[in-house]
């Protein structure tokens, strides 16, 4: 233990050294290098400091206990088992991050201040690793204030009117969940902001049963508009996009974790959640999740369509926590324990895969976009010939995405199927009723995901390149490229590795070992290398085959073209693509177009150049936001009127005011 607490106070200080170091190196061609070095030192340190802490480090109470930092830091800083397991996604995604910027920021001397953006992304860094380990509610609202302000200016890097917008609009939303989150902990607190996440635990028991409610849903939206869950998501699929590609990676894959953290770390502070409050949970989150994968499914922009992917997967996470709150509410006794694990399974390994192929497609897309200089899914295409590698990582990611085998994300969502299947069939009405919802808006919903990136990767890799820069591109610089081969890898890895991963549930969520809680659920604890062995072995038979008996009567010729040449033109589009989801969800996908005719000769209207614009809008956006905002300037237009500048109408407010303070008074 005392060799981790050092660990855990160096990476943690590494940020804050570079921060200075990247404003004061400035510009210099090596500056960049030096800063993104310390920023790779910083985060190994960290994740074998989490590391060890998880696995014990050679001391069997440090997987079980709380480790405090010294004095005055304790009343800062601690570190257990929770906490720990998601620093490595700090830690981690700072590494890949920082190795990624190696090769991309260079790119970008014209267009960001790298000493600025350096130093922010180092901030960025340190506010989520100093918020995670925060023991005090000042000191989590503190650091959640750095995070959220350095995320700020990442996103308004490039200083055009699309970035200022967009982060005007995450800095609005930023601050209604900071207000949200400091009134909740305040009504847990008694109004003490420096009160410890341990001693709230002990006192938010004697609190009202309408006190408690206040608090929970004040911290839900807090934590919800931070992870993106409707109706407060309109932020993310706006920001994500002006971002550089590697801050896109690390508010998308860590970000959005430290909101999940938060949450999970706040169900602690209360010592019961009645069945109520879990069904809202669950059922934001299966909206959110449903609204997200489909406006992923019709975007066409890459990185707005990463972003509404991630607010489906943390939708689809926030919907496991408010199964499990289902669960454990309902008097089901020692049959409550297998459906708890295989959800608690599901959150972890999910979680974990989240941020592997989130950050992985966030910075091949940042790759693709320096190279061929659009996001526009319909201005790209046959990239796989050029970057083979590359290609195949992408497509790797975009298969663990889907939640396909053998990759990690499928394991957790097949426990997590697997668990509303017994729930449908336990015959409670509490829990069968729920769980039949679920599982058809999830079943939707990773049809949806499968046809989103089966969209992507088609139309960045396949066919013939619609652009003279994507017919173009060079190599990759190879710091590019290999982040997004690593995280790949990873994420194949954390299926082969599921069943381990049980140890880490075990201590993170206390609900035992998860893989002896799930054996009355047999088919959730399918095992991976069967898997792997069956996908492997179909893919070599269906080859071996294809060679043998195929091989004699195949003609290879050139595509039938009508009598005309084929042309980039006539590919198929990604919009093409997304025609039918738009169709039979009309209703709330809202699309837009506009043609624009252009006569080719002037005298002749009927021979002219055409082209189409699509535009597809939020139904919240519409429902909500639009509608709202009218409101506010109404409002707004009628409280200027009290302005009039007469003195006698001021005294009578500040009277009004006195008489209303001393009446509630008495």
């Amino acid at each position: 233990m005392s060799f981790i607490l050092p660990l855990f106070v160096f990476s943690l200080s590494i940020p804050l050294v570079v921060a200075v170091v990247a404003v004061g190196v400035g510009n210099r061609s090596w500056g960049n290098i030096l800063v993104q070095l310390l920023m790779i030192f910083g985060g190994v340190t960290g994740f074998i400091a989490s590391t060890l802490f998880l696995f014990g480090g050679g001391d069997s109470s440090i997987v079980s206990g709380l480790l405090s930092f010294p004095a005055p830091l304790d009343a800062w800083f601690a570190i257990d088992t929770l906490r720990a397991f998601f620093l490595l996604f700090v830690y981690a995604g700072m590494m890949l991050t920082s190795l990624y910027s190696l090769g991309y920021l260079p790119k970008y001397r014209g267009v960001y201040s790298l000493p600025a953006l350096n130093a922010a992304l180092a901030l960025f860094v340190f506010g989520m690793g100093a918020t995670i380990m925060s023991a005090s509610i000042f000191s989590f609202l503190l650091f959640w204030k750095v995070m959220s302000v350095s995320a700020y200016f990442l996103v308004i890097a490039d200083r055009s009117a699309e970035s200022l917008s967009a982060g005007f609009s995450y800095f609005l939303m930023t601050h209604i969940g900071f207000v949200s989150l400091l009134a909740g902990f305040l009504l847990l607190s008694g109004g003490n902001v420096f009160a410890s996440f341990l001693s709230i635990a002990a006192s938010a028991a004697g609190l009202s049963s309408f006190v408690r409610a206040t608090a929970f849903f004040l911290l839900f939206i807090g934590f919800g508009s931070k992870a993106g869950l409707v109706p407060l998501h309109q932020w993310l699929p706006y920001a994500h996009p002006q971002a550089p590609s590697n801050a896109s990676a690390l508010m998308s894959g860590v970000m959005l974790k430290v909101a999940l953290f938060g949450f999970i770390q706040s169900l602690f502070l209360f010592s019961e959640i009645p069945l109520w409050w879990s069904c809202v949970v669950m059922a934001v989150g299966l909206v959110s999740a449903f609204f997200g994968v489909l406006h992923a499914a019709v975007e066409s922009d890459v990185k707005r369509l990463l972003a509404w992917s991630s607010i489906e997967n943390m939708g689809l996470l926030f919907s496991a926590l408010g199964g499990i709150g289902i669960i454990g509410s309902l008097p089901l006794g020692l049959g409550a324990q297998p459906l708890i694990g295989a959800l608690a399974f599901f959150v972890a390994l999910h979680a974990v895969n989240h941020f592997l192929f989130k950050s992985g497609l966030f910075m091949a897309a940042g790759a693709v976009v320096s190279e061929t200089h659009t996001r526009d899914l319909d201005q790209l295409g046959g990239l796989a010939q050029k970057w083979p590698l590359f290609s195949a990582a992408f497509l790797a990611l975009s298969l663990a995405a889907s939640a396909l085998p053998p990759f990690g994300a499928f394991y957790g969502e097949w426990a997590y199927l697997q668990t509303l299947v017994a729930a449908i069939g336990s015959g409670i009405t509490a829990l069968a009723v729920p769980a039949g919802v679920a599982l058809s808006l999830i079943s939707l919903i990773s049809g949806l995901a499968i046809f989103t990136f089966a969209k992507a990767f088609s139309s960045i890799f396949l066919g013939r390149a619609r652009t003279n820069h994507a017919e173009n591109v060079g190599h990759l610089h190879w710091a590019l490229v290999t982040p997004v081969v690593l995280t790949a890898v990873a994420s194949l890895a954390t299926g082969l590795v599921a069943v381990p991963l049980g140890s880490l549930i075990a201590g993170a969520t206390s609900t035992g070992d998860w893989s002896a809680s799930l054996a009355p659920l047999p088919r959730a604890s399918i095992n991976p290398l069967v898997v792997l062995l069956i996908v492997m072995l179909t893919l070599t038979l269906a080859f071996v085959a294809s060679r043998i008996f195929g091989a004699p009567r195949i003609r290879r010729t050139d595509t039938w073209d009508c009598g005309q040449p084929l042309t980039r033109r006539m590919e198929y589009t990604a919009t093409g693509f997304a025609a039918p989801i738009r169709f039979f969800f009309k209703s709330i996908v809202l699309a837009e177009k506009r043609m624009t005719a252009t006569p080719i000769i002037a005298s002749n209207p009927w021979i002219a150049s055409r082209s189409l614009e699509w535009k597809v809008s939020s139904f919240w956006e519409r429902a909500l936001y639009e509608p709202l905002g009218k409101l506010m300037l109404r409002v707004a237009d009628v409280i200027k009127h009290l302005q009039s500048g007469v003195v006698q109408f001021y005294l009578l407010l500040v009277f009004a005011t006195l008489v209303v303070v001393m009446s509630t008074a008495l």
